[in-house]
């Protein structure tokens, strides 16, 4: 019986995806950073604002490694930014500077080292009056 509940156990660690060496503890889409931190936290920007940042606030379980904030603008690929993670804890943010025009639905998306999604937020840029 014994033999038979540690073949249980690691039956079941075997099928624990493992491949999530980064996992997100907190994040920001924010205006600027200051001292490492987001100035503010917003979900939806005037298309007046220069630069949108994603601060991403990391566990890796194996560093040093690396994740990737890919930003998307009505659908489309905008840009893909490599981010180095070099503790357990780290603290990392892309910014997409904006066009005045690009207003409507955006998503930055948070992407292991192999390309597999582990983070995703949508957010507005609106036509300031």
């Amino acid at each position: 019986m014994r033999f038979l509940k540690i073949f249980l156990v690691l039956l079941f660690l075997s099928s624990v995806s493992f491949s999530q060496e980064v996992v997100i503890i907190d994040y920001a889409l924010t205006t600027g950073i200051k001292n490492k931190d987001p100035v503010n936290r917003l979900d939806s920007f005037p298309n007046t604002v220069k630069r949108i940042y994603l601060w991403t606030k990391v566990k890796a379980l194996n560093p040093p490694t690396y994740i990737y904030h890919v930003w998307y603008y009505e659908g489309k690929e905008m840009a893909r930014i490599r981010l180095y993670i070099k503790y357990p804890i780290f603290r990392t943010w892309s910014f997409k500077t904006l066009m005045p025009q690009w207003v409507g639905s955006w998503k930055v998306v948070v992407e292991d080292r192999e390309g597999n999604p582990i983070f995703e937020k949508n957010f507005k840029v609106y036509k300031e009056n």
